[in-house]
Order: C-alpha cells, then sequence, then structure tokens
C-alpha cells in the first residue's frame, strides 16, 4: 500500500504495511526536506518491537544508521534502547503513573568517549 501523509511538518510515505511489519520512508520540512530517513519496525511480539533507521543528510552527504528496541514490561511501563553507528547508546524508561500523564528516566552514553559524562534526564509530563 502506497500512502503520502503530512503529520507536523513532516512528509510521509508508507511503502509496505502489514501486521507484523511497517516500512516506510520520511523527509522533515522542517530542515527544508535536507534529511531523509527509511524506517524498518517489526513487531516481534504483542510487547516486543525492534526497529532501524538510515537517515541521510544532503548538503552533509552522511549517513547515520541506528537501530533500536521496545518492550512493554506491563501495561504502563515502557523500556526503550538504541545504539547509531557513531556509538551513542542510549535508554529510556517511561512508567504511566496517572491516565496520561508519565515519568521518565533516560540517560545517553557516547561508546566512543567514555571520558565524557554521561546525559542523564528526569522528565515529568501531566495531563489533566
Amino acid at each position: 500500500m502506497k500512502k503520502a501523509v503530512v503529520v507536523r511538518d513532516i512528509f510521509l510515505y508508507i511503502i509496505l504495511h502489514h501486521p507484523l511489519y511497517i516500512c516506510f520512508l520520511m523527509s522533515c520540512r522542517m530542515d527544508k526536506c535536507d534529511t531523509v530517513k527509511a524506517l524498518y519496525v517489526h513487531n516481534l511480539s504483542s510487547n516486543k518491537l525492534v526497529a532501524a533507521e538510515i537517515a541521510h543528510k544532503l548538503s552533509k552527504n552522511e549517513n547515520t544508521f541506528t537501530i533500536g528496541s521496545s518492550y512493554a514490561l506491563d501495561g504502563l511501563t515502557i523500556v526503550k534502547t538504541r545504539v547509531n553507528n557513531y556509538g551513542m547508546v542510549a535508554g529510556l524508561i517511561q512508567h504511566e503513573w496517572r491516565p496520561r500523564s508519565t515519568v521518565s528516566l533516560s540517560a545517553e552514553v557516547d561508546s566512543k568517549a567514555l571520558d565524557k559524562q554521561a546525559k542523564v534526564g528526569l522528565a515529568l509530563a501531566l495531563s489533566p
């Protein structure tokens, strides 16, 4: 199924959709369509996902390859991880403690420069 959709200044071109996986291309208007991304998302089970992304920046002629995973511990808690070809490793744990209100803890480290400090973040999103 081919479909073009505009979602918040993102041109999204869905190439293939299946209950187990989705493949699509996208380009963002915020950087004047300078970046083109190809993504593949695969459902391993009802609570496990893996994904791969290749991004090409046209102005710099550089590519970034990222793989990631998502695992739902329960109906309220999600753990996500990702790593890219530049050695950046990141993780996130997010818990919905009230309906539509979440608390998130994230960390990112550059595995090629371990002398630098890791970035750690805590976020609280509240909705009435």
